[in-house]
C-alpha cells in the first residue's frame, strides 16, 4: 500500500490516484542481485511520500525497520514506518553562541534499536554537544558527549555499549557507562559503518524522473530504501520509503499477447490494454517505465484497491523490443495479484487463485 503523508500538515488522499514515470533510464545492475531471495529493486512498491519544509541530509533505519531518522540543516526528526507519520521531533543541537539550530552531520541505531546517535559540526560555531544520544521510543535526550569539538561520522558498536564518532581530528569511541573516551583511532573499525549499496539500489527503482538524491538509506536486512530528494516537478523537497519485492518470490503468471503488439508509446499500449477504464473511487493506478541494460522496455502497471471480491490488486509487466522503424514491438505480457482472503497473505504477491 502506498501512503503519502506531509510534514508540514497531514494530506488525505481522495479519489483517483495515477502517477506515471515518463522517460527512460538506464539501470544499473546490483552485483547481489543476480542470487535467489535477493532484492528486486526493479518491482519495488514506494510505501510512502513524505512533504517536507526542507531537504534531508542524514537518514537511518532503526534495525528492525519500524523507524527511520531523518536530519536537515535545522532539524531532526524519527518517523514510524507503520503508519508513515512523524513519531518525534528532536531538538537539542544548537550552539550557544547564536541560539540556533546546528546541522546533523550524522546518525545511527544502536544494535538493539534502544538507541539514537546524532552528531552536529559547524565550522567556527562551537556547539552544546555535538554527540548525543536519544531513547528514539520516547524521543527523549539519553546522554550528551563530544562537548563542543565538531563531530561527523557515527556508528555503535557491535555490543552497543559504546559508540564510535570522528569528532575533531580522529575518531574517538565513548563508553556509554562512563560518557568518557575509551579508546582513539585514525580510522573507524572495519565493518561499523553502512556498507548496503543503496546507491546501486536507487539507480533500480522503477521512477526513473525522481531526480538526485540528497539523501540515503538502506535497512539492514536490505529490503527497506529511503530517498531524499526533490523531484523537478515537485514544489517541496519528499522523503520516498520503497520495499523491494524478493526476486524469487517474483514470478508472475504468462498471459497471451493481445491483437495489437507495436506502439511508439509502451505506457499508452498498456494502459490502452490492462488500465480500468471506470475505477472505484478509491482505486490507485501506478505506472512506471525504464530500460534495461539489454536495449529492452519494461513497463509496470499495477492496481490497488479493485473494486473485486477476490482480488484486492493485479500487476501487469510488459516487455517491449525496439523494431526497425523506431517503434517498439510487445514481446511478454505477465500478471501477477493480492488476494483479499487467501490463500496468502493480502500483501503478498502470488499467481494462486483467490478464494
Amino acid at each position: 500500500m502506498f501512503h503519502r503523508w506531509s510534514g508540514v500538515s497531514d494530506v488525505q488522499r481522495r479519489g483517483w490516484r495515477y502517477v506515471i514515470a515518463l522517460g527512460l533510464a538506464v539501470s544499473a545492475s546490483l552485483a547481489w542481485a543476480q542470487d535467489g531471495g535477493s532484492p528486486d529493486w526493479s518491482a519495488a512498491d514506494m510505501q510512502h511520500e513524505l512533504e517536507l519544509e526542507a531537504s534531508v541530509t542524514q537518514l537511518a533505519f532503526s534495525p528492525d525497520g519500524a523507524l527511520l531518522a531523518s536530519a536537515t540543516e535545522s532539524s531532526l526528526k524519527v518517523w514510524d514506518l507503520a503508519s508513515g507519520r512523524l513519531k518525534h521531533r528532536l531538538d537539542g543541537h544548537r550552539s550557544p553562541e547564536v541560539d540556533r539550530a546546528l546541522p546533523v552531520t550524522g546518525l545511527a541505531f544502536s544494535p538493539d534499536g534502544s538507541l539514537l546517535a546524532s552528531t552536529s559540526w559547524n565550522p567556527g560555531v562551537m556547539p552544546d554537544a555535538s554527540l548525543k544520544l536519544w531513547d528514539p521510543a520516547t524521543g527523549e535526550p539519553r546522554q550528551a558527549l563530544a562537548g563542543g569539538q565538531g563531530c561527523r561520522e557515527v556508528a555503535f558498536s557491535a555490543t552497543g555499549d559504546s559508540v564510535w564518532a570522528a569528532c575533531g581530528r580522529d575518531v574517538q569511541r565513548y563508553s556509554l557507562e562512563t560518557g568518557g573516551v575509551a579508546e582513539r583511532a585514525e580510522h573507524f573499525p572495519s565493518g561499523l559503518l553502512p556498507q548496503g549499496d543503496a546507491e546501486a539500489a536507487a539507480a533500480e527503482l522503477p521512477m526513473p524522473r525522481q531526480g538526485p538524491a540528497t539523501a540515503l538509506a538502506l535497512s539492514e536486512e536490505g529490503m527497506r530504501l529511503a530517498w531524499a530528494g526533490q523531484p523537478p516537478t515537485y514544489p517541496m523537497p519528499i522523503l520516498r520509503v520503497w520495499q523491494a519485492e524478493m526476486a524469487a518470490e517474483a514470478d508472475y503468471l504468462v498471459l497471451d499477447l493481445p491483437g495489437v503488439t507495436t506502439t511508439h508509446d509502451p505506457v499508452a499500449l498498456a494502459r490502452d490494454h490492462y488500465s480500468r477504464e471506470l475505477p472505484n473511487p478509491v482505486t490507485e493506478e501506478r505506472i512506471e517505465q525504464w530500460m534495461r541494460d539489454s536495449g529492452e522496455v519494461r513497463v509496470m502497471l499495477t492496481l490497488n484497491n479493485l473494486k473485486d471480491d477476490a482480488s484486492r490488486a493485479w500487476r501487469y509487466r510488459l516487455t517491449f523490443t525496439p523494431r526497425e522503424d523506431g517503434r517498439w514491438e510487445l514481446v511478454r505480457i505477465e500478471r501477477k495479484h493480492q488476494c483479499r482472503r487467501g490463500p496468502t497473505e493480502p500483501d503478498e504477491w502470488t499467481t494462486r487463485p483467490c478464494v
